[in-house]
């Protein structure tokens, strides 16, 4: 039985005819645009061919897009934790340095009150026994720091220099067992000596009249009375007073003005050119007061 379909043409024959049909295509639609509708419809059908086709490719850039940005976004955010941990630490040593800052106006404020010389010193070390009260400081003879001298902090009196080596020098503050300051009341004018009771932060007043004039709240200054605080600086403020009945004296506590245990650095002040020019014309009057009387005594001997 002969098959129904049969390929008898050509591929020649073929090719023939679909140039012509083409060519005929071509003209009808140059002439009259009349294949415009056919040209839409099939786009329509075709469009959904277009991105079936394009499907792989575009989910393969997709894919791509999805992993290098995942990878970017965690290089992005290590890079911020990175920086977050930079700048807490640089955020630290800010607050150290406006701590540093405010200490160091306060210091200037407590400069343009003192009259005379003076020199701003950085602690470098605190006396590793709890018993002694003293700080070391980097200033020494070479910047003519003497023994004696007296040393302040941008609130009061904190102590005074006990050794003075060619760089560094130690101050023994004023709340040592072995420390005692001569102080006035700002208000009542009366006078006592404050004594280091071995607590930071605390002195006391002993021996003081019972009939004193001397109030919780008072204000304690340097008197000026043995040459070696200036007179009128902060030492402490009354917090208590203790009056025994049937004892001669009160028992006044105070509290430091000077941040003992705070502070960074420390002013160091000379006397005034006038009273030091006094205390060494003294000193040379004692000297040449006492110089006949060896004479004296060498003309006796002889």
């Amino acid at each position: 039985m002969k098959p129904i379909f049969v390929d008898q043409t050509s591929n020649l024959s073929r090719l023939l005819f679909a140039i012509v049909l083409s060519a005929i295509f071509m003209f009808a639609d140059h002439r009259g645009q009349h294949l415009d509708s056919v040209r839409n419809l099939l786009s329509t059908f075709l469009t959904p061919l277009v991105y079936i086709a394009d499907l792989p490719s575009e989910l393969a850039f997709w894919s791509g897009e999805r992993i290098r940005s995942r990878d970017e976004l965690f290089s992005e955010n290590q890079a911020l934790k990175d920086e977050v941990f930079i700048l807490r630490t640089q955020l630290q040593k800010l607050v150290s340095l406006k701590a540093e800052n405010a200490q160091l106006r306060n210091l200037l404020g407590t400069e343009q009150k003192v009259e005379g010389r003076r020199l701003v010193a950085e602690i470098v070390n605190v006396a590793g026994d709890p018993s002694a009260h003293e700080l070391l400081i980097n200033k020494g003879t070479a910047h003519d720091v003497f023994v004696g001298q007296a040393v302040l902090d941008a609130y009061g009196v904190m102590g005074q220099v006990t050794e003075a080596s060619a760089l560094t020098s130690r101050v023994l503050l004023i709340t040592d067992p072995r420390h005692a300051i001569p102080v006035r009341v700002e208000r009542s004018g009366e006078r006592s000596v404050a004594l280091g009771e071995g607590r930071f932060d605390f002195i006391s007043l002993q021996y003081v009249r019972n009939t004193a004039d001397i109030q919780v709240g008072d204000l304690l200054l340097s008197s000026g009375i043995g040459e070696r605080f200036p007179d009128g600086y902060p030492v402490a403020t009354v917090i208590k007073v203790t009056q025994n009945p049937g004892e001669p004296y009160a028992r006044v506590e105070a509290s430091t003005e000077a941040h003992l245990a705070r502070t960074g650095q420390v002013l160091l002040i000379w006397p005034d050119k006038e009273f030091q020019t006094e205390r060494e014309n003294v000193e040379l009057r004692q000297e040449q007061s006492r110089q006949p009387e060896s004479d004296n005594d060498k003309e006796t001997l002889r």
